[in-house]
């Protein structure tokens, strides 16, 4: 059950992490300004946390977690734990986002 935590976060948090490395990446390169990279990122990391979180029901059922009472409850705990992954990946990533200098 733990790995099945672990994993969930792990997976939301990196898929989040890779979307703001390109998107910083596209804004350093002048392709895209900083406020529609910070857009796009919002709208990523929301989409992430739900494909994960459903992902992780459908998982948990799939093993089995849905069949008693006390695993049940901690496959709910894992699809929130994956959404508040990926916000907490959201609030790092709107942190940090920034233009290259101007002179």
């Amino acid at each position: 059950m733990v790995a099945f935590f672990v994993v969930g976060v792990v997976t939301a948090a990196s898929f989040c992490l890779a979307v703001y490395a390109w998107l910083q990446q596209k804004v350093m390169a002048e392709r895209l300004s900083l406020d529609d990279g910070k857009g796009y990122y919002l709208i990523a990391c929301i989409i992430i946390g739900f494909a994960a979180a459903a992902g992780s029901f459908i998982v948990g059922q799939w093993l089995g977690y849905d069949s008693s009472e006390q695993t049940s409850s901690m496959m709910a705990l894992a699809v929130l734990l994956n959404v508040m992954a990926s916000l907490l990946t959201l609030i790092f990533g709107l942190v940090r986002f920034h233009e290259p200098e101007q002179f």
